[in-house]
């Protein structure tokens, strides 16, 4: 997935360099990519959750990394979110997409965008038969994207939904 590109934005995947920079100092994780990185990357989960796992992954195994990276604005020269797929694909072939767009860049389109390619280079992927995803059912940006990357709702609790496309 490095090499990940849509017509505005660009994927850069997860190392342990980038990961380790992106919990501890975003000053460092900016020269490292040669790109701006807004104050408020990464979020507050992704920073205290998702990155300390990405690092304990990446340390076992340096591959996991293809499935998750940070999202660039090409244009602005700018880390703009990420997104990824929480982990290679399992036993049955499902991997689940999540992401996150910085604040002053959501609105526009970029999370779709880059969901879109995601999901179609996971179903390039040889043990790839299942994307899904999950929301809460008050987060309509969310469900907007996941509508607009044609994943259909499969099933519903009283504050989740949950989302998945099969490979055709």
């Amino acid at each position: 997935m490095a090499d990940l590109e849509t017509k505005r934005l660009r994927m850069v995947s997860w190392n342990q360099a980038l990961a380790l920079a992106a919990i501890q100092d975003t000053s460092r994780l900016s020269q490292l990519l040669g790109l701006e990185v807004p104050r408020d990357f990464p979020n507050k989960p992704v920073r205290e959750y998702v990155l300390p796992t990405t690092l304990k992954e990446l340390d076992r195994d340096a591959g996991v990394g293809q499935w998750s990276g940070m999202i660039v604005h090409v244009a602005d020269a700018i880390v703009i979110g990420s997104m990824g797929f929480k982990s290679p694909p399992d036993e049955l072939g499902m991997v689940e997409i999540g992401y996150d767009i910085v604040p002053i860049y959501r609105g526009n389109g970029y999370a779709t965008e880059m969901a879109w390619a995601m999901i179609e280079w996971a179903f390039h992927q040889p043990n790839v038969s299942r994307v899904t995803a999950e929301c809460l059912a008050n987060n309509k940006p969310s469900v907007r994207v996941l509508e607009k990357v044609g994943m259909k709702q499969v099933s519903r609790s009283k504050d989740m939904i949950y989302w998945a496309s099969n490979r055709q």
